[in-house]
């Protein structure tokens, strides 16, 4: 299915970890020194991350991918939080 799901420009990141608290879904990692999406299925494409990165390296655009999955964004935060 298309649809509206972040991107990172790995050459633009450079780590700091600001959007991932806004990342309410958990859809963001900072994995090997940069923000990675962890799965499509995690990003819910509304892109409360894109004002928080300093050097604008997030941004949306529209392409296949797996659809939003809410049930599995509760059962990773329960598993972060235990």
């Amino acid at each position: 299915m298309r649809r509206n799901i972040v991107i990172i420009d790995e050459s633009k990141c450079n780590g700091c970890g600001l959007c991932i608290p806004n990342c309410q879904e958990g859809a963001l990692k900072i994995i090997d020194g940069k923000a990675r999406l962890v799965s499509d299925v995690y990003c819910d494409g509304l892109g409360a991350c894109l004002g928080a990165c300093p050097q604008d390296a997030i941004a949306i655009e529209e392409r296949e991918a797996d659809r939003f999955d809410e049930k599995a964004v509760e059962k990773q935060t329960q598993e972060e939080r235990s």
